[in-house]
């Protein structure tokens, strides 16, 4: 079964496929919950912090919080992402995602979107193309700051 990634908390995010982040805070009251999905092309499970799987020492119940590590099982990345989540539960940034979440966990090998709601920036880093230099992972390289109300008001290019 494949899943969707993510991790997510009251006041700060994390949601991915593969990679990726969503910054959920309290100055985005619209963002009350959150839903985690493990899915497949004959299923569709829904997770909360409530009731989220697999149940196991490795992947343990975080209040407020929806994650895994890489994907469905992966005990490793699911580890050492529980223990960077918990400790900065409450707390979580952008900059704390970035500096101490993907690069600790080493999530995000050829991309990372980090999408901080409450203040509408989306933070991505791509891996290292052939021309370039560089860090070669995505969780190393410098990440670029988007204005998510600029790009979503952007026009469609004539064609």
């Amino acid at each position: 079964m494949e899943s969707c990634t993510g991790t997510c908390t009251c006041s700060g995010a994390h949601v991915s496929c593969r990679s990726g982040f969503v910054l959920a805070n309290s100055a985005c009251p619209q963002l009350r919950e959150f839903r985690g999905i493990q899915y497949s092309a004959s299923v569709a499970n829904f997770y909360d912090d409530m009731n989220m799987q697999p149940t196991a020492d490795w992947h343990p119940r975080i209040q407020d919080t929806v994650y895994w590590g890489m994907d469905w099982l992966c005990p490793g990345y699911s580890e050492i992402l529980a223990r960077q989540l918990a400790f900065y539960h409450g707390s979580l940034t952008a900059e704390l995602a970035i500096f101490n979440v993907t690069s600790v966990v080493q999530t995000g090998d050829l991309h990372v979107a980090l999408y901080d709601l409450g203040n509408n920036f989306v933070y991505i880093a791509n891996a290292r193309g052939a021309t370039e230099t560089g860090p070669l992972k995505a969780y190393d390289r410098t990440f670029v700051r988007g204005d998510l109300a600029a790009l979503f008001a952007e026009l469609p290019p004539n064609v």
